[in-house]
């Protein structure tokens, strides 16, 4: 398989370092929410109709969109030499931990996403723009579950709303899936540069 020069592949990551970084961040961030500040309860439990929407929705878009910047990046490592791309390979590293994590039995089926899942929710998120490939917006993902309803999502849907009565049962899988986003963001943003030190703390199950 042909291999892109290395001031390529650094202009390759640094493409995609931002966008992937923000998605952990904002995915992270919803996490804690749900497991340290009560959003289940406050929000969808004791919520109106437009907020329990929101919680639903928003919660499985910045999922979905980690899922497309991951399968984004997936794409473009594969014409990077590992062998010579230190960082590369720590990356490559940490988002396997990652998928491990919200593949695995150990910790229950509930809000479990098989790694073919994974990829083809990322898949599904990706769109063609004017400097690649990129995920969509919240608006175009509020359309598309509307217009073009997918088993998958409606399933990762279907997870949140059970935090309701179920979220002891999740914690487990949330915060191990919320620390690990801490430690990518510790790769991507060491100096937080981007995001803050004080919006980066590890939730516990």
């Amino acid at each position: 398989m042909p291999k892109i020069d290395d001031k390529n592949a650094k202009r390759s990551s640094l493409r995609y370092r931002e966008p992937l970084a923000r998605s952990a961040y904002d995915l992270q961030s919803r996490l804690y929410n749900i497991l340290m500040q009560n959003l289940i309860e406050i929000y969808y439990t004791r919520g109106n109709e437009r907020e329990r929407s929101y919680v639903v929705n928003n919660t499985v878009f910045v999922v979905a969109q980690y899922f497309a910047w991951t399968e984004i990046i997936r794409r473009e490592i594969q014409y990077i030499d590992l062998g010579e791309d230190a960082q590369t390979r720590q990356m490559t590293r940490l988002q396997d931990d990652i998928y491990s994590l919200w593949q695995t039995d150990s910790f229950g089926p509930l809000f479990r996403v098989f790694a073919g899942e994974q990829r083809a929710i990322g898949e599904r998120m990706t769109r063609e723009g004017a400097r690649g490939c990129e995920c969509m917006g919240y608006a175009t993902f509020l359309d598309e579950i509307d217009e073009n309803p997918s088993a998958l999502i409606n399933n990762l849907c279907d997870d949140v709303r059970s935090f309701s009565s179920r979220l002891d049962e999740a914690r487990p899988r949330l915060a191990a899936v919320q620390n690990a986003m801490i430690d990518l963001l510790a790769f991507l943003d060491p100096n937080f540069v981007r995001f803050p030190k004080e919006r980066r703390t590890k939730a516990h199950a």
